[in-house]
């Protein structure tokens, strides 16, 4: 399975400023509400794209009460150097948008494609939204396990 990180945010009654806070549990809840999750993969092959590596950054969320809009996943590969440092690869991240927001429905970001190369990646990903008007601000980055030479 390629998903091994999940966050979790929370709102916060009527102030939804902390929609996407992070949170130590990896999730948050929409007061008495639900609850959304961020997944994110790891760095694999791409299915769609042959011959390139690519990443995601996935959010569902589970609700029966306000209106979730104008959601924002943004997504990125990161490559390690020699040194052990991480870097952005293909200018830093893509950003996906969804106007509404649909309960129980998960929603993708992927990150900028890069062709197959030897070395160790992750993806990075992070999200927002608007719960009933108010915008959350973005989470912090999460961030899927080391892959070293994910294509074939």
């Amino acid at each position: 399975m390629k998903f091994i990180h999940a966050r979790r945010w929370v709102v916060a009654g009527a102030v939804a400023a902390t929609l996407l806070a992070a949170a130590s549990g990896c999730s948050a809840s929409l007061p008495g509400n639900g609850e959304c999750v961020l997944t994110v993969d790891n760095a694999h092959a791409s299915a769609t794209k042959s011959g390139y590596i690519d990443g995601k950054g996935k959010v569902k969320c589970v609700y029966t009460q306000g209106k979730l809009t104008n959601l924002t996943i943004e997504t990125k590969l990161q490559k390690k150097s020699a040194a052990g440092v991480w870097t952005d690869v293909r200018g830093g991240s893509n950003t996906t948008t969804k106007a509404t927001v649909k309960s129980g429905v998960t929603y993708t970001g992927v990150s900028g494609f890069v062709r197959c190369q030897k070395g160790t990646f992750r993806t990075g990903s992070r999200a927002g939204a608007y719960l009933d008007g108010r915008y959350s601000g973005l989470s912090s980055w999460e961030y899927g396990r080391a892959t070293t030479n994910p294509c074939p």
